[in-house]
């Protein structure tokens, strides 16, 4: 068997009902991947660029220290995206071709033939593996505790891209993203109001809504709970490079703080 394309980061010390996933943090494609996509090296790099949720993986750095397990995607989301239905017709974003395996770019240009068969191995390969690995951190959560907490982790782009639904310029620095069968509202409201308290400017739902739940229990068991953080990348990183700008650190402290203390409090 193939080694896991994702990391597996478990609590330090005692545990609790948490699990934190970020599924589009890396730009790693595999040889056989790239060699199926239609782009040139200079125009695949700027995708990756506009794509990837750079250091997201870094600002959920604490949540093995406060009780959680951390799952951390390890390839890119152009090779599969797992924050996606894996049947194109439940998933809105096929429709631009950015379904569980994207056919086209941000700005609609084809990055990938339509193939059925290669489509199939891809998402065997990837899609399968980490949404069982997640399935089973929230099943052992369950078993263990009677309940799990599962956070969501993204960025966005100060500038929308061509494919997102929200082209509105004034955009937030971080945005709730919620599920109205798997978030609580006090929960989305005490994170809104402890990152409101750090000096970010928060959204419910805006420019993104929702929260990924594994098929197993998606609205279907009300014990696992789920609440989306998206953080706007001009605040931490420079967009043009997804290098770490001079407030990584003091950004990354203050959404510690906000997420954590909203999150863990009894």
């Amino acid at each position: 068997m193939p080694a896991p394309d994702f990391l597996v980061v478990p609590p330090v010390g005692p545990d609790r009902p948490l699990v934190a996933h970020v599924p589009h943090a890396s730009t790693v494609i595999p040889p056989d991947v790239r060699a199926g996509l239609l782009l040139d090296d200079r125009v695949l790099h700027r995708e990756l660029v506009r794509l990837t949720d750079w250091h997201v993986d870094r600002l959920l750095a604490w949540v093995p220290e406060a009780g959680g397990t951390l799952l951390v995607n390890g390839t890119s989301r152009l090779v599969v995206d797992p924050e996606r239905f894996p049947d194109d017709a439940e998933e809105p974003m096929a429709a631009v071709g950015q379904g569980a395996v994207y056919t086209r770019t941000k700005d609609g240009r084809p990055l990938r033939l339509r193939d059925d068969v290669e489509r199939a191995r891809l998402l065997a390969r990837y899609f399968v593996p980490y949404h069982a690995a997640l399935t089973g951190l929230v099943s052992d959560a369950l078993e263990r505790f009677g309940a799990c907490l599962l956070l969501d982790g993204h960025s966005f782009g100060t500038v929308p891209l061509p494919s997102e639904p929200d082209q509105s310029a004034d955009r937030p620095d971080v945005c709730i993203g919620t599920d109205g069968f798997h978030t609580p509202p006090e929960l989305a409201r005490a994170l809104l109001d402890a990152l409101e308290a750090e000096g970010f400017r928060t959204e419910l739902d805006r420019p993104f809504a929702g929260s990924l739940v594994p098929l197993a229990f998606y609205r279907r068991d009300p014990r696992v709970t789920s609440v989306m953080l998206e953080v706007r990348r001009g605040l931490y990183c420079d967009e043009a490079t997804g290098a770490p700008n001079a407030d990584f650190e003091k950004v990354a402290a203050s959404l510690e703080r906000a997420v954590r203390g909203a999150i863990t409090r009894p």
